[in-house]
């Protein structure tokens, strides 16, 4: 991978300011990937995550293995969205 990521680069300074270590769980931390290749990810969909750069990787790990159907699944987004109406923590499993 031999592209910059100038915006990630930009977020990742500000989160650094703001969160201990960049990430609320450290394998998501800028300090788990090689120097000047972390990038800060803005949305995800089925096996793919695109950066704030606008690059696409493929999911394989950083979901934590909590995305078993893929991002924005067709048949997970109805029901997640009734549980965020209900005011639910989609991190805790709540569902």
């Amino acid at each position: 991978m031999n592209h910059p990521l100038p915006k990630s680069a930009e977020l990742n300074q500000r989160l650094h300011a703001l969160i201990p270590g960049g990430a609320h769980t450290h394998p998501k931390g800028s300090d788990q990937y090689p120097q000047a290749l972390d990038p800060v990810i803005s949305h995800g969909r089925g096996a793919y995550v695109w950066d704030v750069d606008g690059n696409r990787y493929i999911e394989y790990g950083s979901g934590m293995k909590s995305v078993t159907l893929g991002h924005a699944h067709p048949r997970g987004l109805p029901a997640g969205g009734r549980e965020l109406e209900r005011g639910g923590n989609l991190s805790l499993l709540q569902i």
